[in-house]
């Protein structure tokens, strides 16, 4: 991800957006995720300092940090549509919205950072994971209704 900022980084010009992929990862404290949390934390780091960096040529850095979405990444952990529907139930009860997020609400998030309406926001972060990282215990689980 750096190397290619770098590399992108003399074709951009003032007013220009750069959205880096994060990961609810980088905080959740999740086992056998160490290497990948450890990257994903490092992109928030970056996030904040390369907003920093470009500030001066009006070039603005955010991020966009899903959670639990409906992607084909689940493929490897629930490889039929049974499985899929049961890790879906699973995981959805540490949501405080009670649902995976779609691909489409990420890209939402992303087309918003990337546009004039957030012209005035760099180094920000805006995390899709329906409370999953900022209000835990709003998830179903902990519910006692």
């Amino acid at each position: 991800m750096f190397f290619t900022v770098q590399a992108a980084s003399a074709h951009l010009n003032a007013g220009a957006s750069i959205i880096l992929n994060g990961s609810v990862h980088a905080v959740m404290g999740v086992p056998g995720y160490s290497a990948y949390a450890a990257t994903k934390a490092g992109v928030r780091a970056m996030t904040r300092n390369l907003a920093s960096e470009f500030a001066p040529r009006g070039i603005r850095v955010n991020q966009v940090t899903p959670g639990a979405a409906r992607t084909p990444i689940w493929s490897a952990s629930a490889p039929t549509d049974d499985a899929m529907v049961a890790l879906e139930q699973r995981i959805a009860r540490t949501i405080p919205l009670g649902r995976f997020g779609e691909a489409d609400e990420v890209a939402k998030a992303v087309l918003y950072l990337a546009s004039d309406d957030a012209s005035n926001i760099t180094g920000a972060e805006i995390v899709v994971d329906g409370g999953a990282t900022e209000a835990p215990q709003g998830a179903p689980v902990y519910r006692t209704e």
